[in-house]
């Protein structure tokens, strides 16, 4: 189920101070009221820093003064929705305990890797402390639990409809030629994980050692859960994953190079960009072959579900808007000064402390095999 607040990653939740009850420190801080609540330009500010990191790490940048103002006015109508959601919340009744902030606060630890090191380093960087932390948490544990007895009831999905989505995208339940593979993936980045290697000889070493290991007898899964960065595959034992054999996303050699593997062959350390990585070919789908209704049903009931969750929570997001007093003073000031755009002050992006957190999968196109 798709939750639109859940919790995902420390990004996700670190985008937002305490902000109900609270004075600015100069007129010229309000970015927005939401009935007494007030949401500061520096708060604003301080997620769009955030999002400049990111963009400088992907080599991107600069921004014009108008994508500047963009992506505040974007950010503070995320932080207005969900302060509306948050206070309509309260309203009917929802009460989250302390034990649920710090609940939810260890999760987030454990999905991340995080030590307590790395998370206190991770809210210096957002400019929070751990007070304003829990209070985010809070407030996006309540929002998820007036989803959850708001929305999540309310969601049904008949046979008929089952019937009628298969019907209509009977092409896209088609299993196709290809292969399954489980992975290894080592980066000489900071992942925040166990045995963690940091730096290129660190990363080359460690999946020759990994490499070697498996050489010589050790369980595939038990070696990808114990020692590969990857944070998602790596608790799964490394996968599987389907990889069709008609890929544009993968280079002509490497799919020639599954098509000579045997089931439970591995590859010698393959490189893609600065990391590298290991498969095993845990099985093949000889055919393309056309899925039956019964087996692709939990996959349609999901989509149709989720499909009614997001109507039904944006019902209910313009509902929460709709009951509260909303001054968007940002908006106006642009409106009043659009040739510098309200004349907001310039933002710079800061040094990061905390490493950045890394797809899943590789994002770049893996060469031929090669050895380290």
């Amino acid at each position: 189920m798709k939750k639109a607040f859940v919790i995902m990653s420390i990004v996700a939740v670190v985008t937002g101070g305490c902000r109900s009850g609270q004075q600015p420190r100069a007129t010229e801080d309000v970015a927005a009221r939401v009935d007494k609540a007030i949401i500061r330009l520096s708060e604003v500010d301080r997620i769009v820093e955030q999002q400049l990191r990111d963009r400088a790490a992907q080599g991107n940048l600069t921004l014009t003064p108008a994508e500047l103002a963009m992506a505040r006015l974007q950010v503070l109508n995320t932080l207005i929705t969900q302060e509306a959601l948050y206070q309509w919340a309260q309203r009917q009744g929802v009460v989250v305990s302390e034990d649920e902030v710090t609940q939810n606060i260890q999760k987030l630890k454990r999905d991340q890797g995080l030590t307590e090191e790395g998370f206190q380093r991770m809210l210096r960087d957002a400019g929070q402390t751990e007070q304003q932390f829990r209070q985010e948490v809070r407030r996006q544990v309540a929002i998820q639990k007036l989803f959850d007895r708001e929305v999540t009831p309310r969601v049904t999905v008949t046979d008929r409809e089952i019937e009628e989505f298969y019907a209509a995208h009977r092409a896209q339940f088609v299993e196709r030629r290809g292969f399954l593979l489980s992975q290894i993936m080592v980066s000489p980045e900071v992942d925040n994980v166990p045995q963690d290697a940091i730096g290129e000889e660190a990363a080359r070493r460690k999946i020759r050692e990994i490499y070697d290991q498996l050489r010589t007898g050790a369980d595939f899964a038990t070696v990808a859960a114990s020692r590969s960065e990857d944070r998602i595959t790596g608790p799964r034992g490394g996968g599987p994953t389907f990889v069709p054999e008609r890929s544009s996303d993968l280079p002509p050699a490497f799919i020639k190079l599954l098509s000579r593997m045997r089931e439970g062959d591995i590859t010698e350390p393959i490189r893609a960009g600065n990391r590298w990585y290991i498969f095993k070919l845990d099985g093949r789908v000889k055919r393309d072959r056309e899925l039956t209704l019964d087996e692709v049903r939990p996959q349609i009931v999901k989509e149709l579900r989720q499909q009614r969750e997001e109507v039904l929570q944006a019902a209910l997001t313009q509902m929460a808007l709709s009951r509260m007093r909303v001054e968007n003073v940002m908006a106006q000031r642009i409106l009043e000064n659009p040739t510098n755009f309200g004349n907001l002050r310039p933002i710079s992006i800061p040094p990061s402390e905390s490493p950045r957190l890394h797809p899943s999968t590789p994002e770049d196109r893996l060469p031929q095999t090669k050895a380290p």
